[in-house]
């Protein structure tokens, strides 16, 4: 079969409660929240299990193939998904920013698959007239559910910082999810004092056709053991050749777009040559 329905664990929607013995049933709308809302998603989110493992393979897949492309439990709108709207439609259920896989796919350097998300998620529950978020979506491009919701919206806010400035552990990852248009020629990025785990880092940039310059303050509060500043290019070009503060720097890696910086304080520049 092309696609597989949701589970249902018994016979009722409520089944996640049957599972469990207890003499109170109080909400049996959380059967699908817990399931998929929430669900195993918040496992790679929280980093319980890490977005490489062979078990976060598994979680995307079902989450992405099985069940946001089917509606027995009316989880979304879709209906039965066709493939050709895969990847215009999965990947997503009605309350598409209380949980979503943005956070694993940046981990897993799946920048692509985070971008969609995102993307999809905000036209999905924005309210453009009054510039707000709604909780839920019932009906494609246009926002609905019962109320603006600002713990959602503050999720897509860290969601898109993320994709800008995010901690892996000891590493600090700089612009590693961005979409590649954002570095295109005549294009600026600028950041000012990023609230991070290991202080406040700041970073601006700016593109020309043969090269992207960036100005990086580092954080020293903690200071990071690694740095990495990832350079998305239009295009995918491929890095030539880099210079920090006016010198060549050979701690690269042109295939993964990205430089190791060095770990110093003050403001540096980088130079990024394709």
């Amino acid at each position: 079969m092309p696609y597989q329905r949701f589970r249902l664990f018994g016979p009722l929607r409520v089944a996640y409660y049957t599972r469990y013995p207890q003499k109170a049933k109080p909400l049996f709308r959380l059967a699908a929240d817990r399931e998929v809302l929430y669900g195993p998603m918040i496992l790679l989110s929280m980093d319980i299990f890490h977005a490489n493992e062979p078990l976060a393979d598994w979680v995307l897949n079902d989450w992405e193939d099985n069940v946001t492309l089917s509606s027995p439990l009316g989880l979304n709108v879709h209906g039965w998904v066709d493939d050709k709207y895969w990847f215009s439609q999965g990947g997503m259920v009605f309350q598409a920013n209380l949980q979503n896989p943005v956070l694993a796919y940046l981990r897993r350097n799946e920048v692509s698959a985070a971008i969609r998300n995102l993307y999809n998620n905000f036209v999905a529950c924005s309210y453009p007239d009054v510039n707000a978020f709604t909780e839920e979506y019932h009906q494609w491009i246009h926002g609905s559910g019962p109320f603006y919701k600002i713990p959602d919206e503050a999720r897509f806010v860290n969601r898109v910082r993320d994709t800008l400035v995010r901690e892996d552990g000891e590493t600090l990852w700089l612009l590693a999810g961005i979409p590649r248009r954002w570095l295109a020629p005549g294009r600026k990025i600028q950041l000012n004092d990023v609230a991070t785990y290991f202080g406040p880092t700041s970073l601006e940039t700016t593109a020309s056709e043969s090269a992207v310059s960036a100005r990086i303050q580092l954080p020293t509060r903690n200071a990071p053991k690694t740095a990495w500043l990832v350079v998305r290019a239009p295009g995918g070009r491929r890095i030539k050749s880099v210079e920090v503060d006016g010198q060549r720097w050979s701690d690269f890696d042109a295939a993964g777009e990205r430089i190791r910086l060095p770990l110093k304080s003050g403001t540096m520049q980088v130079a990024v040559h394709f």
